[in-house]
């Protein structure tokens, strides 16, 4: 019976390479998941004060918006937060720029959240 012979680090760049993949895609992910978390938190919170705030002036929705950014650090600046109120709805846009820096690099990840919701009077 013939014994294979392998050489010896056939396959370990290959191994190595990936492992490596893997450990920036790890490196990546624990500096975007918390941003897009807190941007989804924020984006909820904006839907509940359209729902349980039907008589909430502009300026109210606006300081609103900007104390809930700040309680999660996200860093809003108060003239990217324009809030249009009516009497049947309100639209409320916040625009921010999230620097994220990975490895040395520095990404700007533009986050954009839109809430379009009627108000209810009872």
């Amino acid at each position: 019976m013939m014994k294979r012979q392998y050489q010896s680090g056939e396959s370990r760049i290959g191994c190595i390479f990936w492992i490596l993949i893997a450990i920036i895609f790890a490196l990546a992910a624990s500096k975007v998941v918390p941003v897009k978390m807190a941007s989804m938190k924020l984006e909820d919170h904006m839907k509940e004060l359209a729902m349980t705030q039907p008589r909430g002036t502009k300026e109210f929705f606006e300081r609103e918006i900007f104390n809930k950014s700040r309680s999660l650090d996200l860093e809003v600046p108060r003239k990217q937060i324009r809030v249009k109120k009516y009497p049947e709805r309100v639209i409320m846009d916040v625009e921010f720029t999230a620097p994220i820096e990975i490895l040395s690099f520095n990404f700007d990840w533009d986050v954009k959240i839109h809430v379009d919701r009627d108000i209810f009077l009872m």
